[in-house]
Order: C-alpha cells, then sequence, then structure tokens
C-alpha cells in the first residue's frame, strides 16, 4: 500500500514539473527592461493575435440563438509549429464576463480553422460565442490550456 501511495505521488510530481516546463515555453508577451535609462521592451510571444467585431452567417446547424462574433487572425510569430483550434479561444465582454466559443461551434461559417501553423503562417475565420454581447478582448490558449496571445477587439 506505501508502494503505491509513494509512486502515486513521484506520478504526481513528475506531472506536475512537465506542465510547468512545458508552458513555461509559451508563455506570452514579456517585459523585459532594456537601457540605462530604464526603457522596457517588449519580447513577443509565440503567437500575435488581431481581432476585429463581426457578424456571423448562421449555418444550416445554426439554432437561432443569437451570437457575437469576432474575425481574428493568428500569426505564427515562433520557430515552431503552433496549434489553433476554435476551441482554444475565450471572448470577453465591456462586462468582463467570459464567452466559451464551444456552445456555438458549428452554428456559423467561417469558423476558424482547426489546423497546425508552421513558423510565420497564419490563419483567419471568426470566433463566436451564444448571446447578444459586445466583445472586448479576445485570448487564445496553447492545448494545455495556458494562455498564450490577447488581443483588444476593435
Amino acid at each position: 500500500m506505501r508502494k503505491s501511495a509513494l509512486l502515486l505521488g513521484i506520478l504526481t510530481i513528475l506531472a506536475l514539473v512537465f506542465a510547468s516546463a512545458w508552458t513555461s515555453q509559451a508563455a506570452p508577451a514579456q517585459a523585459q527592461p532594456h537601457g540605462a535609462a530604464g526603457a522596457v521592451v517588449v519580447k513577443p510571444g509565440p503567437v500575435k493575435l488581431d481581432a476585429k467585431r463581426a457578424q456571423a452567417q448562421d449555418s444550416v446547424l445554426n439554432t437561432g440563438t443569437p451570437l457575437s462574433c469576432v474575425r481574428v487572425t493568428v500569426t505564427n510569430q515562433s520557430g515552431d509549429d503552433v496549434d489553433v483550434n476554435p476551441l482554444y479561444f475565450s471572448i470577453t465582454d465591456t462586462g468582463n464576463t467570459k464567452h466559451d466559443p464551444g456552445s456555438a461551434l458549428g452554428e456559423y461559417d467561417g469558423e476558424i480553422a482547426a489546423t497546425t501553423l508552421a513558423p510565420h503562417e497564419n490563419v483567419k475565420g471568426l470566433v463566436c460565442a451564444e448571446g447578444h454581447f459586445q466583445p472586448k478582448v479576445v485570448a487564445m490558449t496553447d492545448a494545455l490550456f495556458s494562455e498564450i496571445a490577447r488581443a483588444n477587439v476593435h
């Protein structure tokens, strides 16, 4: 019994160390001090995200629920491949309520594709969530749900 508890503890620690190391590589832009004047230079993250308000065209699967949408452009700025998936996004409205786009999957045309971007490639598409609200911020995570990019919606 003690051996299995010890083994479980070791495996848990290894999983936490691996997850910590993995997410630290994909951190969003970080400020780095630069120069004698103390100026701050922002180091770009692995992904650049641009976002604009958009209207969705309903697909045949639309249930009639109102949708609020953002047209996003995801650009891979890293030297590694970056996975993009509609489930990796969230939309925050002007009331600071976060909306999950998973509830609206398939209900509109032009949805951002689930794809893998090679270095310097980009993909464009819609991210929508159910409800009538004004999008303020869109965020993107990686496969481990660590935020890798964020953009104000224009």
